[in-house]
């Protein structure tokens, strides 16, 4: 996408985190004050984010509110599928669709969940939340990688002095110990969601 100005970014920055934050953006008058600008001038920041692919904005003359929108890809929960290895930010960017869920705050994302090693808490085809952050306690549900390898979930149990141990829910699997040197956790589990109800959720990527 184009490149934002510093205030472009502000603007931009302000309406998706208050939309993350409680399900709608905020009145523009109020963030015109909030921001510390003239209402023209937020206007005019908000036409070039429109035309820059940021966001949707149409006046509709004096007196009437404009239509404003965030996409989906700035205001909901990337869901991910098989993450390869590498840096999730990258992950991110291919996302198969976005959660709409306000209220959660900071680095959240998704995985649609494949195979059954975490059965029958996690079972194969759910779509599992985590937050991006270390664990506060051994045992949490994290999804990690080893090394070079693909994500995997696991309980992760911590040993002390380093090492660490992927434990499965499912006892078909094999428990595997592995150092703090080889180890990076991607985040932690917060909840997951299952069935055909939330899939009507899921926003699709244009």
């Amino acid at each position: 996408m184009i490149r934002l100005s510093a205030m472009q970014k502000k603007v931009y920055e302000y309406l998706r985190d208050h939309f993350r934050k409680t399900g709608v953006l905020p009145d523009l008058a109020d963030l015109a004050r909030t921001l510390g600008m003239h209402y023209v001038s937020l206007k005019q920041h908000l036409e070039a984010l429109h035309k820059k692919g940021y966001l949707t904005f149409e006046s509709r003359g004096r007196g009437r509110s404009p239509i404003l929108a965030l996409p989906a890809n700035a205001t909901g929960i990337p869901v991910l599928g098989s993450i390869p290895a590498g840096p999730l930010s990258e992950a991110i960017s291919f996302a198969e669709g976005y959660l709409p869920l306000a209220g959660l705050q900071g680095d959240h994302f998704a995985l649609w969940v494949q195979g059954d090693s975490m059965a029958d808490l996690i079972q194969d085809d759910d779509v599992v939340l985590f937050e991006k952050r270390p664990p506060y306690r051994s045992g949490e549900i994290c999804a990690v990688r080893v090394q070079d390898s693909d994500v995997t979930l696991k309980y992760l149990d911590d040993l002390g002095e380093g090492r660490y141990v992927l434990r499965p829910h499912n006892p078909d699997y094999p428990a595997v110990e592995t150092s703090a040197a080889e180890l990076t956790i991607e985040g932690v589990y917060l909840g997951l969601l299952r069935g055909d109800a939330f899939r009507s959720l899921i926003q699709s990527v244009e």
